[in-house]
């Protein structure tokens, strides 16, 4: 039996509090979230034959709270096998997770951001999980197609004999990172990834496009992981679906941003690119790992010609959504989002509406406005690749 010791070295004089434990399973990696009042104090170390993980907790002031992750567990869980709990003393414990297979397992911390305190985040993959997340180009296509009120798409036979064009659709935020929560508790990463799955099922009719999601599931994905992934699909176009707040319960309407090489085209634009740059702080980056894999996505800023394509699909998303819902802004607005800045393709950010006003709060939840607003986006996407068809 081999035995690796990986020891966690702080010295810690004071019993912390455990305040909430969270796990997110997903295809390409599970990430088990121990939320503390204090930042933990454990060591850890890995078994095989069976192949196992184990975390020794000591210093916490309500030991049995980690009796939670058994309530969190899903036995359906890609890298986890089972849980096992052991009481060392009146305040420490070991955690085993029994696991399916030989995985690479990584343990960091995160500072304290906003709402949330310490966290201790254990991170199951069978590889890099952000690497993995970046290599999965493939989506199975739902055979059980959904009626879209009867509107006009491109046919499949639309430039049948030219290259199929790539899409990639960004449904902001998930897992740890909640994006924006409505007055009644709706999130926002459930949202936009209801809306995006929407727009990929009906566009998958289309034989001339393939639709590719940066996340097909609830887990947290960093900002340059999801540019790179669109970098390597070599996509035509990256749309970012988003919901917006603000502290003016009245704010309505939708808006649409591009990249701005200068200066953000308002204060709120810049509030807003500022709240969505976050989203790795929030959902939870291991910088020390992921710096060196992720290094070849820090680019310039986008060329001008990038921006001018991104203003154009925005303009014709402005026309096609006014349809559906007031425009916050008739005009693009632009600011510096991390998640528009690959340099060679065309991007935008969409906010759908403001989940912070609680009557758009119930239109983002009504299966019907969601569909509505997914053809307005399929609408203005089309309208683009045909005027574009020629330089594409």
């Amino acid at each position: 039996m081999l035995l690796a010791l990986i020891f966690y070295t702080a010295n810690f004089s004071f019993a912390s509090e455990i305040l909430d434990i969270r796990i997110w399973p997903s295809d390409e990696y599970t990430r088990v979230t121990i939320e503390s009042k204090e930042e933990l104090d454990f060591n850890s170390f890995s078994l095989n034959c069976p192949e196992r993980l184990v975390l020794d907790v000591k210093r916490v002031a309500n030991v049995s709270s980690f009796y939670g992750l058994l309530n969190y567990y899903r036995h359906n869980d890609p890298y986890i096998k089972n849980i096992r709990l052991a009481k060392k003393s009146s305040d420490s414990m070991r955690i085993v997770f029994d696991l399916k297979q030989a995985i690479d397992h990584k343990i960091f911390s995160l500072e304290p951001i906003h709402s949330y305190k310490y966290r201790t985040v254990i991170d199951l993959s069978t590889r890099d999980p952000i690497m993995a997340i970046i290599n999965k180009n493939k989506y199975k296509k739902d055979n059980n197609k959904t009626e879209y009120n009867n509107h006009t798409f491109l046919s499949e036979d639309t430039h049948k004999n030219e290259k199929k064009l790539v899409l990639v659709i960004d449904p902001g935020h998930g897992g740890e990172d909640p994006g924006a929560i409505g007055e009644n508790g709706l999130l926002e990463k459930n949202i936009v990834l209801s809306i995006a799955k929407k727009i990929k099922e009906l566009m998958d009719t289309q034989n001339n496009i393939d639709v590719y999601l940066t996340r097909d599931q609830d887990y947290f994905v960093p900002l340059l992981a999801r540019v790179q992934k669109a970098r390597d699909l070599k996509a035509d176009l990256l749309v970012s679906i988003h919901a917006d707040s603000w502290i003016n319960r009245n704010a309505r309407g939708s808006s649409v941003f591009t990249l701005s090489s200068y200066k953000a085209s308002s204060a709120l634009a810049k509030w807003i690119a500022d709240k969505e740059n976050e989203s790795d702080l929030i959902g939870g980056i291991n910088l020390h790992s992921h710096d060196k894999n992720l290094v070849k996505v820090i680019l310039d800023l986008s060329t001008t010609a990038q921006i001018k394509s991104s203003i154009k699909i925005g303009k014709l998303l402005l026309d096609e959504i006014e349809k559906v819902n007031f425009l916050h802004k008739s005009n693009i607005e632009q600011a510096d989002f991390a998640i528009l800045r690959a340099p060679d393709i065309p991007s935008v950010l969409i906010e759908t509406a403001f989940i912070s006003n609680p009557k758009e709060e119930e239109l983002l939840k009504s299966d019907a406005y969601q569909k509505k607003f997914a053809e307005a986006i399929i609408r203005s996407i089309n309208s683009y690749f045909k005027i574009n068809s020629s330089d594409i």
